[in-house]
């Protein structure tokens, strides 16, 4: 559990990361010239946390898990 924290935390930074961003779009007016841009690194931020949930709540983890049981009974 505890070589798994580093991984958790960056996911928590990544998912506020991606909230911070959509909160600021409704908050902030953006400037015509950099609409784009703001939409693009909106994409990506929204892209890793869409990636993060599905590892997280997805067959990732589980297969992850059961790769460490089998290694642990191996030796």
């Amino acid at each position: 559990m505890i070589k798994e924290l580093p991984r958790h935390i960056v996911a928590i930074i990544v998912l506020a990361l991606a909230i911070g961003i959509v909160a600021g779009l409704f908050i902030a007016e953006i400037p015509l010239g950099n609409r784009e841009v703001a939409l693009v690194i909106l994409g990506v931020a929204v892209n890793w946390a869409s990636q993060i949930v599905s590892y997280h709540f997805g067959t990732s983890e589980g297969s992850t898990r059961k790769t460490n049981l089998m290694n642990e009974k191996r030796f």
